[in-house]
């Protein structure tokens, strides 16, 4: 009989400790992380990142062709993004350049937490420099940072 008690006391351990990381892990999928995420997925998953992008370059001169053509086709080289402070606010930055050209043509966008506003630096050897998104101070401040 003490054996058997001993496997229900075990059982019920496990079955705590295991309805507790399920907790922990419901939690932790609640608050998407700003970091690690690659662009293509994220406009691809998220409306509000996709709608800030495309309402940032649409119809704006001056931008490469791999920039004008970023939400539609993923030929850029990404990079994972960072969680970065500005102004006491979590914003999400990334950096991607052009395919087999990343010396001559980059980019650095940022967002808000939400995804809902966006900024963006692009910097092309041929066609210049232009910052879209009318970015606060701190904000260009980032997207100048290399």
């Amino acid at each position: 009989m003490e054996g058997r008690a001993r496997r229900t006391v075990a059982s019920a351990l496990l079955l705590g400790l295991s309805l507790a990381f399920a907790g922990l892990s419901v939690s932790t999928a609640a608050e998407p992380s700003l970091a690690g995420n690659f662009l293509p997925a994220v406009i691809a998953t998220s409306e509000p990142h996709r709608a800030a992008l495309v309402h940032l370059i649409r119809g704006k001169p001056g931008l490469p062709a791999w920039v004008r053509n970023m939400v539609s086709r993923d030929r850029y080289v990404a990079l994972a993004s960072r969680r970065v402070e500005v102004e006491g606010k979590s914003m999400q930055l990334f950096a991607a350049c052009q395919a087999g050209n990343c010396a001559a043509s980059a980019i650095r966008l940022l967002y808000s937490e939400d995804g809902k506003r966006a900024v963006m630096r692009v910097a092309d050897l041929k066609l210049g420099t232009v910052v879209l998104g009318d970015p606060t101070p701190a904000e260009a401040g980032v997207l100048a940072a290399e």
